[in-house]
């Protein structure tokens, strides 16, 4: 199977994968402003969005997927940006077919492994919704509002919801699956490899998710690596500080 995902603009291939729990439409705004120059493909990881869902889920079986997607749309040396678990899924996938990228972004997270993080509480926090009574976003945000108090994330997760043919809604994610295989994807280290080409990381300048004591792991398995602060930003770059955040890949896409 292959993975879904929205293709906007021409140029040179640029595949973007998200983070836990969201899908390639977070990442819209992104596409608009670099279609000009490339074609993005906004992917859906497996067991998020319109992917299919499977009770698998790996960073050696992402990057089988990501593999597949490439051969399937005959994609050549492809740029690959991803964020969050979608930066990890990348971080695997370039020092496991360090040939195929062209250039790695990797957007606010590192190889390490996370053994603390609030994803393991939203998941419990998830597991309350029931969505038979829970009929609009709205509902679905005030039942979120006792036990997640910011309101951009209860929003992240409002938009991660859709129609049932019977007209429930429901997330656009599998959650069942992603709490099967989150030591999978959170817990363990990511290692045993190497990337020779270009590779900018991203941090948010508020975030601790890449701190200076992961420079030693990054810099084993990307020797080319480079390290930039986006100002005024969480985890969530992209949308904290997009300007700031697009200048300095448009700076990074450039350079030869």
């Amino acid at each position: 199977m292959i993975l879904n995902s929205k293709i906007y603009g021409l140029g040179p291939p640029i595949l973007v994968l998200h983070g836990l729990f969201g899908n390639g439409e977070n990442w819209i705004s992104f596409a608009k402003e670099f279609k000009k120059f490339y074609q993005i493909h906004l992917l859906d990881i497996r067991n998020h969005g319109k992917s299919f869902f499977s009770d698998k889920m790996n960073y050696d079986i992402i990057s089988e997927d990501i593999l597949k997607y490439i051969n399937y749309y005959g994609l050549n040396h492809p740029i690959l940006l991803g964020h969050s678990m979608g930066g990890r899924a990348v971080i695997k996938f370039s020092i496991k077919y360090p040939v195929i990228p062209k250039k790695v972004i990797i957007v606010d997270i590192s190889p390490k492994a996370y053994l603390n993080t609030d994803q393991e509480k939203l998941i419990h926090i998830l597991k309350k919704v029931d969505f038979n009574i829970i009929n609009t976003r709205k509902d679905l945000d005030s039942f979120l509002k006792t036990w997640i108090s910011d309101i951009k994330i209860r929003s992240f997760f409002s938009k991660c919801t859709q129609r049932k043919k019977n007209g429930k809604l429901r997330f656009s994610f599998s959650l069942l699956n992603i709490e099967k295989n989150y030591s999978f994807l959170i817990h363990k280290e990511i290692k045993n490899g190497l990337y020779h080409g270009p590779t900018l990381f991203l941090r948010g300048e508020f975030s601790n998710y890449i701190i200076p004591e992961d420079y030693n792991s990054i810099r084993k398995l990307f020797p080319k690596f480079k390290i930039c602060t986006v100002k005024k930003s969480d985890h969530w770059v992209h949308i904290d500080n997009p300007i700031d955040f697009y200048k300095k890949i448009s700076i990074f896409l450039n350079k030869t």
